[in-house]
């Protein structure tokens, strides 16, 4: 029987995705993301988004309302699937953050017109969208809508596989174990993928890719590969 390690800790319902294989699976969060009280000034032309944790502190915020008529860019369909549940008006979204830039760029006369942009990100985000913000001169807005901290364990058995779902949840996991050339290593997203990469240097045969950057998805992909 494999051993299988989650570095976040799965719903029943996905569970059931890896129920009929023969494994043994530790499941542990290793990054606990609590929110951060916002400072909001609506009203906003524009609302960019890049996590389902940013939704959620942004929906608890007393001004979530009045921002619901505000159109939304966002990065992730699982991001997009939460901000349209809590009555948010979502124009576009993106796989990733590179995929929303080069949105943004196609866009990029109408945005300069624009004169106040609020872009939600957590406290581990990388600098894609904010670099094109610089780049570019755009008016944003940067909001911290939440703290992401490691909360690693050390995993004493031998582990056949990793699911990793985010660079932050590599970083916490790599700070106490090691990944090894003979391991799986599963990952959620493209990002998520490169942590590992920075950490394996070349070598990457064994990184497996998720079809679609979301839970389901990664967790369907080991278990063809597992069978």
């Amino acid at each position: 029987m494999k051993t299988i390690v989650s570095t976040k800790v799965l719903s029943q319902e996905q569970k059931a995705i890896l129920s009929v294989l023969p494994i043994h699976l530790i499941e542990h969060n290793f990054i606990t993301v609590s929110p951060i009280t916002m400072s909001l000034t609506p009203p906003y032309d524009l609302l960019i988004v890049t996590s389902q944790n940013a939704v959620k502190s942004l929906s608890r915020h007393p001004l979530a309302t009045t921002l619901k008529e505000t159109p939304v860019l966002c990065v992730g369909e699982q991001t997009q699937q939460l901000l349209t549940q809590n009555g948010f008006n979502v124009l576009h979204f993106a796989h990733y953050a590179s995929d929303l830039v080069q949105h943004l760029q196609q866009n990029l006369a109408s945005l300069k017109k624009l004169t106040s942009i609020a872009f939600f990100a957590g406290t581990q985000r990388l600098n894609t969208l904010p670099n094109f913000f610089v780049e570019n001169n755009l008016k944003v807005k940067e909001i911290t809508a939440y703290k992401t901290e490691y909360t690693p364990i050390e995993i004493k058995e031998n582990a056949s596989a990793i699911l990793f779902y985010s660079p932050s949840g590599v970083e916490s996991y790599c700070s106490c174990n090691t990944l090894t050339a003979e391991q799986q290593i599963f990952c959620i997203g493209k990002t998520t993928a490169e942590a590992v990469k920075n950490r394996f240097k070349n070598q990457t045969k064994n990184i497996i890719l998720s079809p679609i950057p979301t839970v389901k998805s990664l967790l369907e992909i080991l278990s063809i590969k597992l069978k």
